[in-house]
């Protein structure tokens, strides 16, 4: 378990714009205000959680349960592993962008933030997809023409993520120091949604989820042990 803060004022050439994390902006909205740019990074996750578990099931040969059991049987019902990852976290943060009020040509523009953010989470949108946070303009607006925008770095944040990677081993001994293993795995076995992150841009479309990633996958591998 990790809980941890990073905060910088300029998240870089870094990662890209689509995936559940989406930098800030590389250039500074105002280059006489650097302030201004300080914010959480773009990676930043409050609350990491990663756990394992290996459990050898006691049946089958020189195991708890089934010791002398006929070679055949411990063929199918011995030597079994069941093996689970569970990873957690929390949503990263998300910088918002709006067009240049200011006259300045700013390539990092914000706009106006009118009121505190407020995540709706898997709210359905008619537009398809979740409305993961308000973007109503009663809550973000455009900046005043001459001006820069209010909004800072990682104002809100977007979807964390919850998956767990399950497997079965089976191993067939050969002799006392060989043996075959036959693995079935499943990444992401409960197929819950990994979500990207919602639309940033000022807009109709403003904290729009319409994007996910890492649909249930299986895989099968059999590896020899000497």
């Amino acid at each position: 378990y990790t809980y941890s803060k990073c905060m910088t004022d300029n998240s870089g050439y870094y990662g890209n714009w689509s995936g559940a994390a989406i930098p800030a902006s590389p250039y500074w909205q105002n280059l006489y205000d650097q302030k201004a740019e300080w914010g959480p990074c773009y990676y930043d996750a409050t609350h990491v959680l990663t756990s394992y578990a290996t459990y050898d099931i006691p049946v089958g040969r020189g195991r708890k349960f089934g010791n002398n059991m006929s070679k055949a049987a411990d063929a199918i019902v011995g030597g079994w592993q069941v093996n689970g990852i569970l990873s957690l976290h929390t949503g990263f943060p998300l910088s918002l962008s709006a067009g240049d009020a200011s006259g300045t040509n700013s390539r990092g523009s914000r706009p106006n933030c009118l009121a505190p953010g407020h995540v709706l989470g898997r709210q359905n949108s008619p537009l398809g997809g979740y409305q993961w946070f308000d973007g109503s303009s009663s809550i973000y607006g455009p900046a005043d023409p001459g001006t820069f925008g209010t909004c800072g770095v990682g104002t809100i944040r977007g979807p964390g993520l919850k998956t767990l990677d399950l497997s079965v081993a089976k191993f067939f001994n050969i002799t006392e120091r060989q043996n075959v293993e036959f693995r079935a795995e499943s990444i992401n076995f409960t197929n819950t949604p990994i979500l990207n992150a919602p639309g940033t841009g000022l807009g109709s479309t403003l904290g729009l989820l319409q994007g996910a990633q890492g649909a249930r996958q299986f895989q099968f591998a059999l590896k020899y042990h000497f």
